[in-house]
């Protein structure tokens, strides 16, 4: 099976604003660098097979529900487990607001802490690696996840068995595409987090 994770477009909202589970708008013209994914993406699907078998699942989060069913033509699965980590108290905030000694005390324990009242890493990792496990024997040459930066994150630290404590240090643009090749329990990374379909 070929799994594409892609992550939703740029959204409307302040510089330095800390949404994870919030829902925002998407930035004007996010159809066009979608239209340009879409394209990618259904050369690749059917460079795999020519009866290729495939199944896109997204975030019910606007920011992802939109993507998903604009390169799906509306058929994408809503799956509550692919949500953006939530920031509890902290969502909707900027980040140069939020008191030092709260990100301090996030920093200090990535994966478990949550001194914003919501979603430790951890959480969301069960949450998505749950759902994975679900889904990954399926009997499709193809799946797709729309969703966002964090879920992304983790479940490529999953997949390839990196520490969830790195996981931050893994770059996923907006509309990026990050491309495995699964098999049963083996697993290969062919792209991390890439917007090379986009063309100039």
């Amino acid at each position: 099976m070929k799994l594409f994770l892609v992550r939703h477009p740029k959204p409307d909202v302040l510089q330095g604003l800390c949404y994870g589970d919030m829902d925002v708008p998407l930035a004007e013209g996010w159809e066009e660098g979608a239209e340009s994914l879409r394209n990618a993406l259904s050369a690749s699907i059917k460079a795999s097979l020519k009866e290729a078998s495939h199944v896109c699942y997204h975030s019910p989060l606007s920011r992802a529900a939109k993507l998903a069913d604009f390169i799906s033509d509306g058929n994408s699965i809503a799956v509550d487990a692919l949500k953006e980590l939530d920031f509890g108290d902290w969502e909707g905030h900027c980040w140069k607001d939020i008191p030092r000694q709260e990100i301090d005390l996030w920093a200090n324990d990535i994966v478990n802490a949550a001194p914003y009242n919501g979603e430790s890493l951890q959480i969301v990792a069960n949450r998505v690696w749950s759902w994975w496990l679900s889904v990954k024997d399926n009997p499709v040459d193809t799946c797709v996840l729309v969703a966002h930066s964090g879920v992304i994150k983790v479940l490529v630290s999953l997949l390839c068995q990196w520490p969830l404590a790195q996981a931050h240090r893994i770059d996923v643009g907006f509309t990026s595409i990050t491309e495995f090749s699964v098999q049963g329990d083996y697993v290969t990374l062919k792209r991390l987090g890439a917007g090379d379909w986009v063309t100039t």
